[in-house]
């Protein structure tokens, strides 16, 4: 790929994870823990090979699993571990957040987990993953006939600070941290987006009496952008 893969997410039960996890970390590749049935010591083993992250935690798992052990447990238990969570107001109830975000403290961070249908008006549609699928009027997105199974996230990554914000999960501090500077320092520990030869990405923000968040100006590498 010459570079251009930085992140993957695997299910660390197949065989030769580890070794392929360690091989990815060689190449400069953030590994992440997903849609998985691996067992407390397959995750403890892709942590130890170098597995950084987890993705959407609490969510791509199955309907029933047991009260533990369980690779939920697993993956909050384990330290190294940072974590992202879709905070659109269907992925994950509130306290299920609260409990996460005290456990993994400044490890947690928001992803948006949008899929194409994100912005489109309430209806049914025909989509590349999970078929025919509904859109709900109040934004969630499920499968046709069956609500309980949702269908990704039709929100984005704004919607989700909102979600914290107006549910006082987190202040518009932490809120941006999650969503913004957490996840890239993932990436470049030595990020500061406020130090000489930065790129100047930043974002003029007002805060609602709703607490919600409203964008007003967007910069990209110093240049204003239009948001319209």
């Amino acid at each position: 790929s010459e570079g251009l893969i930085r992140m993957i997410t695997l299910s660390p039960e197949r065989e030769g994870s580890a070794s392929f996890i360690e091989k990815c970390v060689e190449s400069g590749i953030l590994v992440s823990i997903g849609h998985t049935n691996a067992t407390n010591s397959q995750i403890l083993e892709a942590v130890k090979a170098g597995a950084r992250l987890s993705t959407h935690l609490g969510n791509g798992m199955h309907s029933i699993i047991a009260r533990h052990p369980n690779y939920l447990w697993s993956q909050l238990g384990a330290e190294n571990l940072s974590a992202t969570i879709i905070a659109d107001g269907f992925h994950l109830p509130a306290e299920v957040i609260q409990v996460f975000k005290k456990v993994k403290a400044e490890k947690l961070m928001l992803v948006s987990d949008s899929v194409a249908l994100a912005g489109m008006p309430p209806g049914d549609y025909e989509a590349a993953v999970g078929g025919k699928v509904t859109l709900t009027p109040d934004g969630k997105l499920h499968l046709f006939g069956n609500p309980k199974t949702l269908a990704g996230s039709a929100m984005n990554l704004l919607q989700g600070v909102n979600f914290l914000l107006k549910n006082q999960l987190a202040d518009l501090s932490e809120a941006w941290q999650m969503a913004s500077i957490r996840p890239e320092l993932l990436f470049n520990s030595d990020f500061d987006p406020f130090q000489i030869g930065q790129y100047a990405d930043l974002i003029l923000a007002e805060q609602l009496p709703d607490q919600s968040m409203k964008i007003q100006k967007v910069f990209t590498n110093g240049i204003e952008i239009s948001i319209e």
